[in-house]
């Protein structure tokens, strides 16, 4: 066992690994109670998958967004748009049909991260409302966590 900070009783031993395999077993653990409490994990379910993608008329990929639907939410995990693409709309435009798609599915909210690097201003003026901040998240940077009522 290789780690620091060990813990020991009679029975166990409670240590930090970097162990691959026991990775594996925890998500399988976790993922196995939640599906117990609420049924199929959406996110691995296709059907909850939401993908919006600006293409230029060459057809290739200068943005889009990127996430799950899960309950009445839509969650994005990516949204992106190339760097000489920015500042034209294109960025609200992506957003703009992710949220639509997210409605579609019956959402009422969209949930969405973001670093101060990034673009919290952006999603401000589109309507998001900061809801929690995580600094030096990062070092140095901070996150934001972002919702709007769709």
């Amino acid at each position: 066992m290789s780690g620091s900070a060990a813990a020991q009783d009679d029975d166990f031993v409670v240590a930090s690994e970097n162990d691959e395999a026991a990775q594996i077993i925890l998500m399988a653990g976790l993922t196995a109670y939640n599906e117990a409490q609420v049924g199929p994990d959406p996110v691995r379910d296709p059907r909850s998958h939401v993908c919006i993608v600006a293409r230029d008329r060459e057809g290739r990929v200068r943005g889009g967004a990127q996430g799950v639907t899960v309950g009445a939410w839509l969650a994005l995990d990516t949204v992106w748009v190339e760097d000489a693409f920015r500042l034209r709309g294109l960025g609200a435009r992506v957003l703009d049909a992710a949220e639509a798609e997210g409605r579609r599915r019956g959402c009422k909210w969209a949930i969405l991260a973001t670093f101060d690097y990034q673009a919290p201003d952006f999603y401000s003026r589109r309507g998001y409302v900061e809801y929690a901040r995580m600094e030096d998240f990062p070092w140095g940077h901070t996150r934001f966590q972002l919702r709007k009522e769709l």
